[in-house]
C-alpha cells in the first residue's frame, strides 16, 4: 500500500512542477443596466492542461455547472471542443480561436464557438468570445 501512495504522490509531484498548467477564463458581458465587474471575468474560469505542443484538455465552471473543454494548437490559432458535464453529446460546441501574447505567459484569445446541433428551435446561432489565459 504504501508503495502505492508513493507512485501516486511521485506521479502528481511530476505533473505538477512539469508547468504544463494553463488558467483560462473567458469574459461576459453584463447584462442591460448592469455595470461590468470582476465576476464578469472570474464567472467561467477554468484550468487546463496541456498533454503536449499541440493538445489541451481542461475543465472551466460556467455559472453554476462545469464544462470540460479540449484545445488543439494548429500554429496560428486553435480549434476548440467545449461541453457541459451532462448532456454532452448533446450540447456540444466547436469553434476556432487564436492565442495573442499580451505579456510574458498572459495571451488574450478570441474565439468564435457554434453549437454542433440545433436547438429545439431549429437554430444554430454561434458566439463571439473574448477569454484570458495565462501559462503556469
Amino acid at each position: 500500500m504504501k508503495k502505492v501512495l508513493f507512485t501516486i504522490a511521485l506521479t502528481c509531484a511530476t505533473l505538477l512542477s512539469s508547468a504544463q498548467f494553463t488558467i483560462v477564463s473567458s469574459m461576459s458581458s453584463p447584462a442591460e443596466g448592469d455595470s461590468w465587474e470582476i465576476s464578469n471575468f472570474t464567472n467561467n474560469m477554468g484550468i487546463g492542461y496541456s498533454l503536449n505542443e499541440k493538445i489541451m484538455i481542461g475543465t472551466s465552471k460556467n455559472g453554476e455547472n462545469y464544462d470540460v473543454f479540449a484545445r488543439y494548437n494548429t500554429g496560428f490559432g486553435f480549434i476548440c471542443l467545449e461541453s457541459p458535464t451532462n448532456n454532452m453529446s448533446d450540447n456540444m460546441d466547436v469553434g476556432y480561436g487564436m492565442y495573442i501574447n499580451v505579456y510574458d505567459n498572459l495571451s488574450v484569445n478570441p474565439m468564435y464557438m457554434i453549437p454542433l446541433n440545433a436547438d429545439s428551435n431549429g437554430n444554430r446561432e454561434g458566439g463571439f468570445s473574448l477569454g484570458i489565459s495565462y501559462n503556469l
